[in-house]
């Protein structure tokens, strides 16, 4: 990837808004309140909008173009939400100076709608629109909301451009992420997975579409955990496929005044204290291989880019 020159004009449109908020009391309010300055702060923000989603668009499989023929909506938007659900993810406002208390404020999906044009779009893109080409006749469209939801739409983008993987080593609960990833007004929703599964990569939870980061155990330390997991279940099928023959003529013969559902009751019960003996034998035999491996489990904080 090249120079990233996206975040430090981020950062300086963030620093603005940050500003204006010591001037403006920013509440539910005082989203209409609108401004030249704001205006123009929106128009900033969209257009860089538009330079990071082409990149991006270019950066991920896209093939069009890069002339008047591409556009940076319906063309390489609607790439990346094809590949990322962009949509679905979630900014939070949390900086202190911003007073909110209406959930639809403080909680926000700003790329929703950001892949269509027109009436269909989002709303700060038809701010936009309208502010760019009849800047007199739209001034009111310039205002807090707009600019808000546009900021914390490019900052889902300069994440993604980003795509940085945070080495976390032994913190599985996220404690030691840090959730703005450098903003100073907003804040992601991380998705955690502590757990290791055999059957399953990942483990994806309600909520799972709303997150940008993903905290997880690393492959190299997930792939020690699953070995192990499969040892010790090999291990206690064996045991089980050994004395199974066993236990169900000894069950049969137990129960041949019983009907076939009793009896067949009967053998999954068979089959279960089964699994449970020798699950607790195979684990005083060998479960310390097991601990020693979720012992040695590290995590990382990744970018959601819907690959589970």
């Amino acid at each position: 990837m090249s120079e990233n020159l996206y975040w430090p004009v981020y950062k300086n449109l963030e620093r603005e808004l940050v500003n204006l908020s010591e001037l403006i009391h920013i509440d539910d309010s005082q989203l209409m309140v609108y401004s030249v300055k704001i205006s123009e702060l929106l128009i900033r923000t969209v257009v860089e909008v538009e330079s990071i989603v082409k990149e991006l668009y270019f950066l991920n499989g896209g093939s069009k173009l890069d002339d008047k023929d591409l556009f940076f909506d319906t063309d390489c938007i609607e790439l990346l939400e094809s590949n990322w659900e962009l949509g679905k993810k979630t900014v939070l406002v949390s900086a202190a100076n911003f007073y909110f208390i209406d959930e639809n404020n403080k909680v926000l999906k700003p790329l929703y709608k950001s892949n269509k044009r027109g009436s269909s779009s989002s709303d700060w893109q038809k701010a936009y629109q309208a502010i760019k080409h009849n800047r007199a006749k739209n001034l009111s469209k310039g205002n807090l909301k707009n600019l808000i939801r546009a900021l914390a739409g490019l900052f889902i983008l300069n994440i993604y451009y980003k795509n940085n993987v945070f080495n976390l080593e032994k913190n599985n609960t996220g404690t030691n992420f840090d959730e703005s990833l450098g903003s100073s007004i907003f804040s992601i929703k991380v998705h955690l997975n502590k757990g290791v599964s055999i059957e399953k990569e990942y483990e994806k939870k309600d909520g799972f579409e709303e997150c940008i980061y993903l905290i997880k155990p690393t492959n190299e330390t997930r792939i020690v955990v699953r070995q192990e997991m499969k040892v010790f279940n090999d291990k206690v099928q064996e045991k089980i496929s050994l004395n199974l023959l066993a236990e169900i003529q000894k069950v049969s013969s137990e129960n041949i005044s019983l009907n076939n559902e009793e009896t067949i009751s009967n053998f999954k019960d068979t089959i279960d204290k089964l699994r449970g003996d020798y699950t607790i034998q195979v684990a005083n035999e060998s479960g310390f291989k097991i601990k020693q491996a979720m012992d040695g489990l590290k995590y990382e904080a990744i970018l959601n880019t819907n690959q589970y």
